[in-house]
């Protein structure tokens, strides 16, 4: 009888060996991205810490008290890269700031009539351009850029915009019909950012470009552009690039600046870790 229990609890020892030595394993390694991450810290490259302490977490949930330790780690690496964001996101806000301040005084603000968003208008730009056939480049309250088209006494289901120089051209995007407002024979149509993707760069890298093509699906209208209206849809496009940049630039600083309170008030709270070992 002796024999068959020393038999049974000499197999239950064989069998768990690879356990722990599997288990020896897992803390090594979790153990080794541990110092990685604390290496990765100390060298400044808190993204790089942040991605070694994720894969510590997900690799090893076993290893509860390695995982432990590395809240520390994990709460020093977002300080360290919130307090570098923030520096780079001040400078990138600062430089789009000065930009918008030098752009702004180009344009006034006209207050819309109907209680819809207002928009901004380069000095020199009619206020009125429903009363002709034309287009008129804008920049609204947030931001964006965009254009009116108007088409006088005519109805071809204006859909886009060809902007032309001597050998080639860019387009709108087909708009829906939808979104023609018809009045009295005459359609007008506002083409959205989206709209204008790659418009506004084209613009200001052509100068050569005189011919806008208002195309509809049942024809064509073309319409003379002239150096001061491709001045003026250049400088909406500039304006609303910068004013996008001030944007980003500050929900970027924002959220960075939230990181590094979460942060600091996790270091604050968090357990001070054991000199002893």
């Amino acid at each position: 009888m002796f024999n068959a229990i020393n038999k049974i609890i000499f197999a239950a020892m064989v069998l768990s060996l690879p356990l722990l030595s599997c288990s020896d394993k897992n803390r090594s390694d979790a153990s080794a991205l541990f110092a990685e991450s604390e290496a990765a810290i100390s060298s400044a490259n808190y993204s790089g810490a942040l991605v070694l302490l994720d894969t510590l977490n997900s690799r090893y949930p076993d290893q509860v008290d390695i995982r432990r330790d590395a809240l520390r780690l994990r709460a020093l690496a977002m300080q360290g890269l919130a307090t570098d964001s923030i520096a780079i996101g001040s400078e990138a806000l600062a430089v789009a700031t000065l930009r918008v301040e030098e752009l702004r005084p180009k344009f006034r603000h006209v207050d819309s009539s109907v209680g819809l968003e207002g928009y901004f208008i380069p000095d020199g730009a009619p206020e009125k351009v429903m009363t002709t056939t034309g287009i008129q480049a804008r920049v609204s309250d947030k931001g964006f850029f965009y254009i009116v088209a108007n088409l006088q006494g005519k109805s071809i289901g204006l859909n886009s915009l060809e902007f032309v120089d001597e050998t080639e051209s860019v387009s709108t995007s087909t708009i829906s019909e939808a979104r023609i407002v018809k009045v009295e024979g005459s359609e007008s149509v506002s083409f959205n950012p989206e709209d204008l993707e790659g418009v506004g760069a084209w613009l200001s890298n052509h100068s050569t470009a005189n011919k806008i093509v208002m195309h509809g699906s049942k024809g064509s209208v073309n319409v003379k552009l002239d150096d001061k209206l491709r001045t003026q849809l250049v400088a909406c496009h500039e304006f609303s690039e910068a004013l996008q940049a001030q944007r980003l630039a500050s929900i970027k600083r924002e959220k960075y600046e939230r990181m590094l309170a979460t942060a600091r008030d996790q270091l604050a709270n968090l357990p001070q870790p054991d000199q002893s070992k």
